[in-house]
């Protein structure tokens, strides 16, 4: 990885978690939805970085929200998930038709069903095993699922705003 590739993910790291610490954090629409915006930097984490770097970087993704709001290792243990299974489905995802090399996953670098479906499904799983995890009662199968849904759409929105408004094109994407 090359150095200013290096700075940008350590500055969308330190942006991302600052807002996620400082505003969404201290956001609950109606006891349903908690959006989980800096996990765009596990999303967004170039795609040469390989699976076991990947995992341990999500993991102490996960620590930092964790130890910020006094958590006891549930972004961890959910982010460190998600890292995994993108590791597994990020060619298949991803690439399909096109055939060029995606050095960072972006709504700018990837075509936009392809770059959604992969940010949606990396949410959803996320927050499915972060709110199960969190409740931990079966009694409470589908308010917590409402929440783990709720909560990706919402996440899921702010990170197409977010990308939208803070990337420039790209010319690697016609």
């Amino acid at each position: 990885m090359n150095s200013p590739l290096v700075f940008r993910n350590i500055g969308r790291f330190l942006l991302l978690m600052l807002l996620q610490l400082f505003v969404f954090d201290n956001i609950y629409l109606g006891g349903y939805i908690n959006p989980c915006l800096y996990l765009l930097f596990i999303a967004m984490l170039p795609t040469s970085v390989r699976a076991i770097p990947m995992m341990l970087i999500a993991f102490a993704t996960g620590l930092v929200a964790d130890l910020s709001s006094n958590m006891l290792g549930f972004n961890a243990f959910a982010c460190t998930a998600v890292a995994f299974l993108r590791t597994l489905w990020l060619d298949n995802i991803l690439k399909g038709d096109n055939e060029n090399e995606i050095e960072t996953p972006s709504i700018r670098t990837v075509p936009y069903q392809q770059y959604s479906l992969y940010l949606f499904l990396f949410l959803l799983i996320f927050n499915v095993i972060y709110h199960f995890l969190l409740v931990f009662d079966i009694r409470d199968f589908f308010p917590t699922l409402l929440t783990a849904l709720l909560s990706t759409i919402v996440t899921w929105l702010l990170a197409v705003l977010y990308q939208t408004l803070l990337f420039r094109k790209d010319k690697t994407v016609g």
